[in-house]
């Protein structure tokens, strides 16, 4: 009875962290590029009882000792679209990444939520922007106003003339193995691997949607019914030491 007791807490406790993981997805929602995670599990080790003889043959009798959170595996793929109509908003499209620089290291995005800032085409965060080339996309001073086509190419236009300018082409980055990659906040993630970047829709990178944003892949039905689902596993966790408890209750009453 005392192995339950434990036994159960291991469940419990697994069950507290995939409630964690869903209240992060379900207030991320509203995150541009933002892409829900989900946790596994397994099982922990098994201790080998004494188990009776059947003729010749020994029965084999192992018990398990409860479970616990592998890995957390984030969900990739494509989320709603927003319609924003902003010149320099873009949405990806299929497998790949905006590439940007963040400390003098390469990290990714999906968040495509773009602006000019002192002189370079930066994210909403302030990290600048990569082009096919793995380069800083500049904007000089004497740009007005600047857009992105449908190929990644950005399009200035200077204040003394309606002469439009390619400044460069927004890059789209592919990562072997997404899966490795790591949150570091602000809706970027980074890899290990070397930068592997090229021009948009091309060699089964994605394409770029001006106009529009990548909505959080989340959805709100999903992750409630996953709440109540886990909700429920840890109600029964909690039964069951309840009954365990109720058990060794019973045996230190008994009399002779």
């Amino acid at each position: 009875m005392i192995r339950s007791l434990y036994t159960a807490s291991t469940g419990m406790f697994a069950q507290q962290v995939n409630m964690d993981n869903i209240a992060n997805n379900i207030s991320n929602v509203n995150t541009i590029g933002f892409k829900k995670t989900r946790v596994a599990f397994e099982d922990l080790l098994y201790s080998r009882l004494p188990a009776p003889r059947t003729g010749s043959n020994e029965t084999s009798l192992q018990l398990g000792s409860g479970v616990r959170v592998a890995a957390t595996v984030r969900d990739f793929s494509d989320g709603g679209v927003l319609h924003t109509d902003q010149l320099l908003d873009v949405a990806l499209s299929g497998d790949g990444f905006l590439a940007v620089t963040v400390d003098g290291r390469t990290a990714y995005t999906r968040s495509g939520s773009l602006q000019v800032s002192g002189g370079r085409l930066v994210t909403t965060g302030g990290h600048p922007v990569l082009d096919i080339h793995g380069r800083e996309i500049r904007v000089g001073n004497e740009i007005s106003h600047a857009e992105v086509d449908e190929n990644g190419n950005v399009i200035g236009t200077s204040g003394n003339s309606d002469t439009k300018t390619t400044l460069g082409q927004i890059g789209v980055a592919r990562v072997p193995n997404p899966h490795a990659m790591r949150a570091i906040g602000g809706n970027l993630f980074v890899s290990d691997e070397r930068l592997d970047i090229g021009v948009p829709g091309r060699d089964q990178r994605a394409r770029l949607m001006p106009g529009f944003l990548e909505m959080a892949n989340v959805q709100v039905v999903e992750e409630m019914v996953n709440l109540i689902t886990a909700q429920r596993a840890y109600e029964v966790g909690s039964k069951a030491i309840q009954a365990s408890d109720e058990m060794l209750q019973q045996a230190n009453n008994l009399r002779r």
